[in-house]
């Protein structure tokens, strides 16, 4: 077969190959309802963000992000495992990585993670199911501080370091099952039951076409990729209502699944207030109908679960929550897009 025969094959062959399974833009407009001025705002380098349906419509909660990128897939890697500019955001207050790979824990770990004097005031009053923050005790809380005591402040610090860390102890080894439940509030939430069913109720992470990926966020550290690697960090950041506390275990997938040729998943351990639970899943996706160009699209999908609160409480935390949801995913794909550019 002479060069040019060979050539019409592989061409042939590759429009079968796109042909055959969804474009970018096609998902973009069915899936997420971009209009053309979107994509075509995301085609030039600008950030586009949606709040889409997440299959909940009382408690869930779900924000589209995605920009073009003129970068290789493969640089994505370095970028998101860097934690540590993630403190290059304003709204970041402290960030720090901590078991690497599934390591141990250790309490040092945690020494610079602080509730503010506010915050630790709210919990001594508080009562399970009227709690705006969020431990998996508060009962237990509690009776363990000393109120009375001058350093109450710094003793409910170290007892609430503490949970985190024993819960990240139970996690390493047993997964979201082995978390159990948080009994803060008047119905106990289960970690991997509202998790999965946050996930099943969408439609971004379907088991049925990234079983792997699905498999791994849920069943970690039982179903754990092979050919994937793991860090977790905690962070304190603030949009300018309250500081929110937030433990997450990150996940990456270099053999990505379908149209994703990388995926990173960004499962919410705990949070301090807002969200029960959260994943942010990122999919780095070439524009298969335009093979020839250089870069990909880097697309996030931020899904949340809020509290079970009720009427007007509800609405109120929503519209917060919403707002710093979308604002979270504009900074982070706005962030990973500079640092792919060099940045």
């Amino acid at each position: 077969m002479n060069n040019r025969n060979r050539t019409a094959v592989l061409w042939l062959a590759w429009c079968a190959l796109a042909f055959a399974q969804p474009q970018p833009k096609t998902i973009f407009k069915e899936k997420i309802h971009l209009t053309d001025a979107e994509i075509q705002q995301m085609d030039q380098g600008q950030v586009v963000t949606k709040v889409v349906d997440s299959g909940d419509s009382k408690y869930g909660n779900l924000v589209f992000g995605g920009v073009y990128v003129h970068a290789p897939i493969a640089k994505f890697s370095s970028v998101v495992t860097n934690i540590n500019r993630l403190t290059e955001n304003k709204v970041y207050k402290a960030v720090q990585e901590f078991s690497t790979n599934g390591d141990a824990p250790k309490s040092s770990d945690f020494d610079r993670l602080t509730f503010e004097n506010k915050d630790i005031d709210e919990l001594q009053k508080c009562k399970p199911g009227d709690c705006d923050l969020q431990i998996v005790s508060v009962e237990q809380f509690q009776k363990r501080v000393n109120w009375k005591a001058p350093d109450k402040y710094s003793e409910a610090n170290k007892i609430l370091r503490e949970s985190i860390l024993h819960g990240m102890e139970i996690y390493l080894k047993g997964g979201l099952k082995a978390i159990g439940a948080y009994r803060d509030r008047s119905k106990p939430l289960n970690m991997y039951d509202a998790t999965k069913g946050m996930i099943d109720s969408s439609f971004f992470l379907r088991q049925d076409k990234a079983g792997a990926v699905y498999n791994a966020v849920l069943g970690y550290p039982a179903t754990k990729v092979t050919s994937g690697s793991d860090l977790f960090y905690w962070e304190k950041i603030d949009f300018g209502q309250e500081p929110t506390i937030r433990v997450s275990h990150v996940m990456l997938f270099p053999q990505g699944a379908g149209m994703a040729k990388f995926m990173v998943a960004n499962l919410q351990l705990y949070a301090s207030r807002y969200m029960r639970v959260a994943l942010q899943m990122y999919y780095c996706i070439p524009d298969l109908s335009n093979p020839g160009r250089p870069g990909f699209y880097l697309v996030e999908m931020n899904d949340s679960q809020l509290p079970d609160f009720g009427g007007i409480k509800l609405s109120i935390v929503r519209k917060v929550a919403t707002g710093k949801a979308t604002d979270s995913t504009r900074d982070a794909v706005t962030m990973y897009q500079k640092m792919l550019m060099g940045g």
